[in-house]
């Protein structure tokens, strides 16, 4: 049985019985990438799937309202105390492994547990790697801060044209939902998420993380370097790394069986 509700200012669904698994969507994205893996996995865990502010279906910011990768932290601290949450896991996915490690390192006894799928770690996204470090400068902060109206155009226009490259590697669903999560994305949240993602470096931090830690990525990921993750699996006292050679940056999509199986055994063991 699956509840929806809007509260704490955060659209969620739950589905399954079982332990408590906390899961975290990335850039642009929604709770609906998990479908596949709570459908499978619904009788092994209760899932919380949460809709990030300013995407899915969470409340808009409003005006020109700020929102980086620590408010949507700050937010999911809220959440979990809210519905006393304590998760068995938490997997993030992109940006939202981001935020799964940042939880981890600042509120180490929220979980026990964690998954990163294709992270980012040090703030490296994008191709060519530097848009990254564009990101973080004074003329990025200036032009994004006036691209609401170019923001709108990709949206309506042309996200057709940007979501084209997935569907070489994606089926026909998951290429759809993820051009609808792009269309519906507010502008305030997407926008600040990269410039704050890409001032971050959870590198110095890692060390320190000691739950156990399953880390899955795809060589051929072109939106966040490989070696994200293999820097994650490497430096964390617990972690151990999942690489699929043909895989991009949607493994849950594109290997749905090998992915859920693994998560399986990590959330059994």
């Amino acid at each position: 049985m699956t509840a929806i509700q809007t509260s704490t200012n955060l659209h969620y669904t739950t589905s399954g019985t079982g332990p408590d698994v906390l899961l975290i969507h990335g850039w642009a994205s929604s709770g609906q990438m998990w479908s596949r893996l709570t459908r499978d996995l619904q009788h092994r865990a209760r899932f919380w799937s949460v809709d990030l502010y300013g995407f899915g279906q969470s409340p808009r910011p409003l005006g020109d309202e700020v929102i980086e990768v620590d408010h949507h932290k700050d937010m999911l601290l809220e959440f979990c105390d809210h519905y006393r949450l304590r998760p068995r896991l938490v997997i993030g996915h992109s940006m939202g492994g981001m935020l799964t490690l940042k939880l981890a390192a600042e509120n180490p006894a929220l979980m026990e547990r964690l998954v990163l799928i294709s992270p980012v770690v040090t703030g490296r996204f994008g191709y060519p790697l530097e848009l990254n470090r564009l990101l973080s400068t004074d003329w990025a902060n200036f032009t994004l801060s006036r691209s609401k109206p170019f923001w709108m155009l990709a949206q309506n226009v042309l996200s057709p044209i940007f979501s084209r490259p997935a569907h070489w590697y994606l089926d026909e669903e998951a290429a759809q939902r993820i051009l609808i999560d792009f269309q519906r994305a507010s502008w305030q949240a997407s926008t600040y998420a990269l410039q704050s993602i890409a001032r971050e470096n959870l590198h110095p931090h890692l060390p320190a993380v000691h739950h156990p830690t399953l880390v899955i990525v795809g060589s051929r990921d072109t939106t966040v370097p490989p070696d994200e993750a293999r820097l994650a699996a490497r430096e964390l006292p617990h972690g151990h790394l999942l690489e699929l050679p043909t895989a991009h940056h949607q493994p849950l999509d594109e290997q749905p069986q090998q992915v859920v199986s693994a998560i399986a055994d990590f959330l059994a063991a």
